[in-house]
């Protein structure tokens, strides 16, 4: 990846707190192999970031931001109300878009939340070019303890783990499923894709953290506290920083430095690169 662009992109990741999203962001935007004038377009777009990063990248993209939730798409307009980005709201089984259309797709913790995630991988197919490429991330299920001790305990002991959206489900909030590489790798090829690259992202971390990025997350999305605390936790936003803030940022910062010094055999997150 060209020096300017590795250099923006690392500018703009130091406003993320989660390690995890930090980890998938700079994973699959060095892979991207980014050309001048691609055509991408990122399926589950949600608030609209990694569209915010490649946007502010110094090179010309033509981007798709596409969702199911209209809720979502509406904080992602607010994120990019700068940019000259198309946002589509529709199913991921039966996209409105052309066969063909897009150069890359990027699929990132978005298939965990799909009913027929087979049907969504076909439908990712159709709309690539002959060669095109998907990045995907999903959960892992076999995810690191630290991350989630509930239900790791629940899952490896008793088989089973905590339903539904509160603090408590942790990493199976609004997840219909979590992955194994195996079954994972099956879906993609049974669709038509060529494997390159199938990796596993985030063995460190901080105890509970997913509780904790839950917690934050729903401070800035269902409580909406004013600007003063919002902002300083923004990934969009250069507010600056108070004192415990930039405290919290140094420490998961320096938890996430483990994860290059001892790699890990389980990760949080499964990537894989495909070719069509």
């Amino acid at each position: 990846m060209d020096n300017s662009i590795f250099e923006k992109l690392e500018i703009l990741l130091e406003k993320v707190g989660d390690m995890s999203l930090k980890r998938r962001a700079r994973k699959i935007i060095n892979e991207l192999n980014l050309k001048e004038g691609d055509r991408i377009i990122d399926i589950g777009c949600g608030d609209g970031f990694y569209l915010y990063l490649l946007s502010n990248l110094p090179i010309k993209l033509n981007l798709v931001g596409f969702d199911y939730d209209q809720i979502v798409l509406t904080n992602a307009r607010k994120n990019l109300a700068s940019k000259k980005i198309k946002l589509v709201q529709g199913s991921a089984t039966d996209m409105p878009f052309k066969s063909g259309e897009f150069a890359k797709a990027i699929m990132t913790e978005v298939l965990e939340h799909i009913d027929d995630d087979e049907k969504a991988l076909n439908e990712v197919f159709r709309i690539l070019k002959p060669k095109g490429v998907l990045f995907l991330t999903v959960p892992n299920y076999r995810f690191p303890f630290l991350w989630d001790p509930i239900n790791w305990l629940l899952q490896n002991i008793f088989g089973t783990h905590i339903e539904g959206t509160g603090f408590l489900a942790g990493i199976w909030a609004r997840h219909l499923r979590l992955y194994k590489k195996e079954d994972l790798e099956r879906i993609i090829k049974k669709s038509g894709f060529k494997i390159e690259v199938t990796e596993q992202l985030t063995t460190r971390s901080l105890p509970f953290n997913h509780h904790l990025v839950n917690l934050v997350a729903r401070l800035l999305y269902d409580v909406k506290p004013s600007s003063k605390i919002s902002d300083p936790l923004s990934k969009f936003k250069n507010a600056k920083k108070p004192f415990l803030v930039k405290v919290a940022f140094f420490i998961v910062n320096m938890f996430d430095k483990l994860n290059d010094i001892f790699p890990g055999e389980q990760g949080l997150n499964l990537y894989i690169k495909a070719i069509k």
